[in-house]
């Protein structure tokens, strides 16, 4: 066992490097890695014996591993962010998968008897829901690195992480109701399919996410305040763990979605509890503590699932596995397009160059490949099918990864989305220093101002922040003045942060009853008129 762990930990850190030094989405070389391991292992009984100690059971899955990656996602999501953007988010993570996963399983079903004339609609429908979670974290990555518009990485964030609640209770559903006709089934699978109606998978459904919801609600704003009467950085990191797996736990005991429970919960820390109730050490320790766990997850996840996969296996049902693929990237381009139209406000409408973004930006990854490896055979019949759904899944993550993860910065280079050139971004840093510089000089002298500080150590810290910001003026003076276009930039970020108070300033006088709807609207339109090209 410990031989397999530090091989499984060199391998994850020779991949971080790597994908450093290569600038290339860390997922891209997790996957080529799992696939190098399942190479390794035809020709070196040796360290397959080794490795093979440490197996990917379904129980392990659920109650380790993804609560980690799905806590960590959810602790980084601004909330104010999140519910102004809420009406795109929620039209791509809950009609937007159920008319996905419905409409790839009626195209691909034929297509796929067309390519081996034995496909079930069951099966289709498996695999469907399998991979309606997207997985961003390649494009989030990309993201920070660059200048992007900040809605656009809340709303693909946002999509991801609600859609993966959804797709894991519609999985759930999905399975329930094919489990006699396959010979698959899932641990936490209640019941069977006999009897199951309508509404009654409808009301599963609404129980399982609302449940969920509430679970998420209490748990996390329960350990918030634990946090706010705590200041021990060790105890209130193990709160949060507490909170990530408690929630998980109890929302499955309560036959609800753990998923969007510990979603839910991840929020409600990350905006209440860090927020309100840690000091800065204790955020840096939190924020510290899921990075890593969430690096440890998705590096054991991939490898081990690189033990699983058979390639042979992969390239027999190569046909189904580009199909399926094709078929899905499609969809998603409908689903997008629609969530596009739906939105009727312009200002909340999603912007045209963010269509083909958001489209190819919907990478499948690790969720998916947890969900296949949940899955039971209970019967011979069921090993078969567990095994073809097994390899479209992997085969679909492994293209999806590889073709989405590595052209994503190519197409949004292409929409104008970035761009930026060294001297922008030095500038950034410039201006970022500046305002960092501004808020520890505040924090400086409202500290003096309390008596918790004495005057003498005050005019030492002070002399130092003031040089270091003499000398950052100066670097942008310089800046400035060999390139006078840099000046956009911040005219452009201040320029689009009072457009947006003018709007939230419309809004709040709509809502307090000084003005009435349609002159809101009115009035918020001129603005977005304005944000135009030519405007």
């Amino acid at each position: 066992m410990s031989v397999s762990f530090v091989a499984i930990l060199v391998i994850a850190c020779s991949m971080a490097l790597l994908a450093k030094r290569l600038k290339v989405p860390y997922t891209v070389l997790l996957v080529v890695a799992g696939l190098a391991v399942s190479l390794l292992l035809d020709g070196a009984p040796g360290l397959r014996e080794h490795l093979e100690k440490i197996k990917l059971q379904p129980d392990l899955l659920l109650q380790l591993f993804l609560p980690i990656l799905l806590f960590e996602a959810a602790f980084h999501v601004d909330l104010m962010s999140f519910l102004n953007n809420r009406r795109a988010i929620l039209l791509l993570a809950i009609p937007g998968v159920i008319i996905g996963m419905v409409l790839t399983t009626a195209v691909f079903v034929p297509v796929a008897n067309l390519i081996r004339g034995d496909m079930a609609w069951q099966v289709g429908l498996v695999i469907a829901a399998m991979l309606a979670a997207t997985d961003p974290i390649s494009v989030v990555a990309l993201f920070k690195e660059f200048t992007v518009a900040k809605r656009l990485g809340i709303i693909i964030e946002g999509e991801s992480l609600i859609n993966d609640g959804i797709a894991v209770v519609l999985f759930g559903l999905v399975v329930k109701i094919t489990a006699d006709s396959l010979g698959l089934t899932i641990p936490t699978l209640h019941g069977h399919a006999e009897g199951v109606h309508a509404l009654q998978v409808l009301g599963d459904f609404l129980r399982e996410i609302f449940l969920g919801t509430a679970v998420g609600v209490a748990v996390g704003l329960a350990i918030s305040y634990l946090t706010s009467k705590v200041n021990d950085h060790l105890i209130e990191v193990a709160l949060t763990a507490i909170a990530a797996y408690g929630s998980n736990i109890g929302a499955i005991q309560l036959h609800a979605s753990g998923v969007i429970a510990v979603v839910v919960c991840g929020m409600m820390i990350g905006n209440v509890g860090a927020k309100h109730g840690m000091s800065p050490t204790t955020r840096e320790a939190v924020f510290s503590f899921w990075e890593f766990a969430a690096f440890m997850a998705n590096s054991f996840v991939f490898i081990l699932i690189g033990l699983e996969i058979k390639l042979a296996g992969l390239w027999a049902d190569a046909g189904l596995i580009v199909a399926f693929f094709v078929i899905m990237i499609l969809v998603r381009g409908v689903t997008v397009f629609g969530a596009h139209k739906l939105v009727r406000r312009e200002d909340l409408r999603l912007k045209k160059p963010w269509l083909p973004v958001i489209t190819w930006s919907g990478v499948r990854g690790s969720l998916s490949m947890v969900l296949a490896m949940m899955l039971v055979a209970t019967g011979d019949s069921g090993e078969a099918t567990r095994e073809l759904i097994l390899n479209i899944v992997f085969g679909v993550v492994l293209l999806s990864i590889l073709l989405q993860g590595t052209t994503i910065e190519w197409l949004m280079k292409r929409v104008g989305l970035i761009g930026g050139t060294r001297e922008e971004t030095e500038y950034q840093m410039a201006l970022a220093r500046r305002q960092a510089i501004r808020c520890m000089v505040d924090d400086l002298e409202s500290a003096e101002g309390r008596g918790i500080l004495s005057h003498g150590t005050f005019k030492i810290l002070r002399g130092q922040l003031f040089d270091r910001r003499d000398g950052n003026d100066k670097r942008i003076a310089a800046m400035l003045e060999n390139t006078p276009s840099l000046n956009n930039i911040e005219l452009e970020l201040h320029s689009t942060h009072l457009r947006a108070l003018e709007k939230q300033v419309y809004r709040d006088l709509e809502k307090e009853g000084d003005i009435d709807y349609d002159s809101m609207e009115s009035l918020v339109r001129d603005v977005v008129e304005r944000d135009r090209p030519g405007g």
